[in-house]
């Protein structure tokens, strides 16, 4: 063989090694165990103050590939998340594509959802339920194990997403396409207010979140997704969205786990930051030996991050997560590093 050839074949193994991807189990993570492991391992470094959070996931999906493995999954797997703006929603459904899937978020078979941007060209109800439905079905039936995320639910009007009522049931196929092994996330921040008062209670009792009772926001989450009543007052007076309104999934309680993403204390935020230092190797390359100075770096960004404390709880909370730390560190970063004597 040539050089020239041997080169062409490399090129070639290299571009089908790149661009390939499988519905198979070696490229699709499935072994509960390994899951388990590999999502503890994720979470401790890249997500804080969401212990309960993981708790539920993670107990939701070892359950969920148990039964797939022994061929005896009824529905899919449909987990809701919910909480405040930069509380990790969208970087914990990001987590579990790279846990579950060779090429994580690149993969064909995990598709996330921007509803408003997906159903622009839809103009009546039953239009964009039809585009949902079509979309979802050429998903699960390109690999009965794909992940779908739907982001922005509670920016489409009530009534939209029923279509999915028939996906998330327990039917063997739906359109001669099997559901059961799917898995459905939705992110939301429908119901923020009520867990945040939530979580206030059970501050009280316990500092733990860990040891927070889960099934007591399911239900608060449930009620406030559902109850289309509530979701037409004020934003005043509610926190509910619309997207959920009166869904008949919800009703018959085709949601596996409504997941709640609690508010976060300025300690998470630290770790935040930290994280977040630790991927910026310019950055890095400043403090580096210099524990002192990176710090001084730390506290800035920390006294930057409005915080709220609600009556009558014992906490202090980020307004915003950790929405804008990586905003505040490319904001501060070369002031305070270069700034002149």
């Amino acid at each position: 063989m040539t050089v020239g050839s041997s080169i062409y074949s490399a090129y070639q193994s290299y571009t089908y090694t790149s661009s390939y991807d499988s519905c198979k189990s070696s490229w699709i993570s499935q072994d509960p165990d390994d899951i388990k492991i590999s999502l503890n391992f994720a979470w401790k470094r890249k997500v804080f103050g969401q212990d309960l959070a993981l708790k539920v996931i993670r107990n939701m999906l070892v359950s969920h590939f148990k039964r797939v493995i022994a061929g005896k999954s009824k529905k899919p797997l449909v987990m809701s998340f919910h909480g405040g703006i930069g509380t990790g929603k969208t970087h914990v459904s990001t987590l579990l594509a790279n846990t579950l899937y060779k090429k994580g978020e690149s993969s064909n078979f995990v598709r996330r959802l921007h509803l408003v941007e997906m159903l622009t060209n839809a103009k009546t109800l039953d239009e964009k339920r039809k585009a949902i439905k079509n979309e979802i079905k050429s998903i699960v039936q390109s690999c009965s194990r794909s992940l779908i995320i739907f982001e922005e639910i509670d920016k489409v009007e009530e009534g939209v997403i029923d279509v999915l009522f028939s996906y998330f049931d327990q039917y063997d196929s739906v359109g001669n396409v099997d559901f059961r092994n799917a898995i459905f996330i939705f992110s939301s921040n429908v119901g923020t207010r009520e867990i945040n008062h939530e979580a206030c209670i059970q501050f009280n009792k316990t500092d733990q979140s860990s040891n927070f009772i889960a099934e007591q926001f399911y239900h608060i989450v449930r009620q406030a997704s559902y109850d289309s009543q509530f979701h037409k007052q004020s934003s005043k007076q509610s926190s509910f969205g619309s997207g959920f309104g009166g869904a008949t999934f919800i009703k018959h309680f085709l949601v596996s786990s409504f997941v709640p993403f609690l508010p976060l204390e300025m300690k998470h935020v630290l770790q935040c930051t930290e994280a977040s230092l630790a991927e910026r190797d310019d950055i890095m390359s400043e403090v580096n030996g210099n524990p002192k100075l990176k710090k001084e770096f730390l506290l800035l960004i920390y006294r930057l991050i409005s915080t709220v404390s609600p009556p009558g709880c014992r906490k202090t909370f980020s307004t915003n997560g950790c929405k804008r730390v990586s905003q505040l560190i490319d904001q501060e970063a070369d002031s305070f590093f270069h700034s002149s004597p």
